[in-house]
């Protein structure tokens, strides 16, 4: 009978401890609902009066929004920008009808993200911006990349808005691949490295490799879609597009991306992945044990707060 006892008392500490898990990104984004302005916490740019998270529901005034959420990535900004901005500049020098903004979005670091991407601003980075504009966005703390890619879309002036990794993991010659796959009829075009990892295009550790596929596994069980690889950090929106997802985004942290994947779904956004070149660069921010945990939580409550209509696109004013 104390052995009975005790098993029902475990279960049921078991399935507390999962509910309060569950609660947690619920929470998060109660506290945090509406338009993020309110962790802007300083920009190197003047913006309308009626708060920076409004742009997106502007006219676009650029070609090309890139989004790059950066947390203590002072280091590995200044390569990735390099490689972006010669792309860019020869792209803008080759098209006189292409413009772009790059958008660096610090998410509360303690180093000088945000002083480097200032230094590029104000022309001191080894490759100069004569065609397109750097706008930096200082994030008061560290709220997440879910967060952090949300405020940049939304503060966007692009036709087409581009997420960005700030480790420049993936080659910018791949731009032209996911434009493709927009002027074909997509919506949003995922960079994937599940297409090419069979040749040995995908440099990663052998852990990593595992738990992408165990994590792919999880979100085709749960969420049933069959985007192979949603969690590479190169992916194009179409501008309505992004408009539409990152107004409704509830998770702020890595998990994010598989919520793109829902709302576009919910939404009737078309994704489609294209192959893209990726090698892994040292000095990721992610913890490998407890993000992993947060990003299943993550996951689960995403299939449990949808299906419950708890969570829904936001309706847009017609």
């Amino acid at each position: 009978f104390v052995s009975f006892s005790a098993a029902w008392v475990l279960l049921f500490l078991v399935f507390a401890a999962v509910g309060i898990s569950l609660v947690i990104p619920f929470w998060t984004w109660w506290k945090d609902r509406g338009l993020p302005d309110v962790a802007v916490e300083r920009t190197s740019f003047s913006f309308d009066v009626t708060g920076i998270c409004r742009t997106i529901l502007q006219k676009p005034s650029v070609s090309l929004s890139l989004v790059v959420p950066a947390f203590n990535e002072a280091l590995r900004l200044k390569p990735m920008l390099q490689e972006a901005v010669i792309y860019l500049e020869q792209r803008a020098a080759s098209d006189a009808s292409f413009s772009y903004e790059i958008i660096i979005v610090d998410d509360g670091s303690s180093d000088q993200t945000y002083a480097a991407a200032l230094k590029w601003q104000q022309g001191g980075g080894s490759e100069a911006l004569k065609r397109g504009e750097l706008r930096a966005i200082k994030l008061s703390q560290n709220r997440g990349k879910g967060f952090a890619v949300r405020v940049g879309a939304l503060s966007s002036r692009g036709q087409q808005v581009l997420m960005v990794d700030a480790d420049g993991a993936t080659s910018f010659s791949g731009l032209a691949a996911l434009e493709q796959a927009i002027e074909s009829g997509a919506d949003v075009a995922f960079g994937s490295r599940h297409h090419l990892a069979e040749e040995s295009t995908v440099r990663r550790a052998w852990y990593r490799t595992l738990l992408m596929r165990g994590f792919h596994m999880v979100v085709r069980l749960l969420i049933g879609s069959q985007v192979k690889d949603t969690q590479c950090g190169f992916k194009l929106f179409r501008r309505h597009a992004a408009r539409r997802v990152f107004s409704s985004l509830h998770i702020s942290r890595w998990a994010f991306d598989v919520e793109v994947v829902v709302l576009s779904a919910i939404l009737g956004l078309r994704i489609v992945e294209v192959p893209v070149h990726w090698t892994e660069i040292a000095g990721s921010k992610l913890n490998v044990a407890l993000d992993s945990l947060q990003m299943l939580r993550d996951i689960v409550a995403i299939r449990v707060y949808y299906f419950c209509g708890l969570w829904s696109p936001v309706v847009e004013a017609q």
